[in-house]
């Protein structure tokens, strides 16, 4: 999956981002990131973010946009508590790109996987294949790669129980509660996939 260079991963904590990490664990330039843009559930993701890394003696660079996402509340009626800034990928990856020329990489993964493609713009394949195509006209070039596009989220669980991901280190949940709460989509979305995939998860991990 990964270049011969050096690589940015936007890490979320979640199943996909620590899927990819353990992949790509062997890179010899891995950087990973995770960006707190005022989502609910950020202090756990970062959280998750930051376990996973040291697992693999991996440091993770954090950027604190949490006021962004402040700004963005301020101005909605009602207000979007989750997930407060509209098309975050293009804010993410604008970030991850700027990012990557700074430490010399030449490669930008995001964590989208097959179910995820569509479900809202940000994460169409036209978008996808729209910033590629910008980051690659960057000096110096940066390379989009979305490593997982073609797994389903079941795929991506099982593929990780293959790798030794620590997969009950990793965060999913939209509320920020140190247990997942089993409610929200994207819970609802893990426990299907982990079930599709016939791969257990810890008795208590749901609330």
């Amino acid at each position: 999956m990964a270049g011969q260079g050096a690589s940015v991963l936007l890490m979320s904590g979640g199943l996909e981002s620590a899927t990819i990490l353990w992949h790509w664990k062997r890179s010899a330039r891995l950087f990973p990131l995770f960006v707190n843009y005022g989502q609910r559930g950020a202090q756990m993701e970062e959280r998750a973010s930051e376990k996973l890394c040291s697992q693999l003696e991996i440091e993770l660079s954090k950027f604190d946009l949490s006021k962004v996402g402040d700004s963005f509340r301020a101005l909605q009626h009602p207000t979007r508590l989750h997930v407060p800034v509209p098309n975050r990928n293009l804010l993410l990856l604008a970030l991850g790109a700027s990012y990557a020329s700074q430490v010399g990489a030449d490669t930008l993964a995001l964590t989208l996987n097959k179910d995820d493609l569509g479900t809202y713009s940000s994460s169409s394949q036209s978008f996808v294949n729209s910033f590629r195509a910008t980051a690659a006209v960057l000096d110096p070039p940066i390379e989009v790669v979305a490593p997982l596009s073609h797994f389903t989220k079941a795929e991506v669980v099982r593929f990780a129980n293959d790798l030794g991901v620590p997969l009950s280190d990793t965060y999913s949940c939209m509320i920020g509660r140190a247990h997942h709460c089993g409610r929200c989509s994207q819970c609802k979305l893990r426990r299907e996939a982990f079930l599709s995939a016939r791969v257990s998860e810890p008795p208590d991990f749901y609330e």
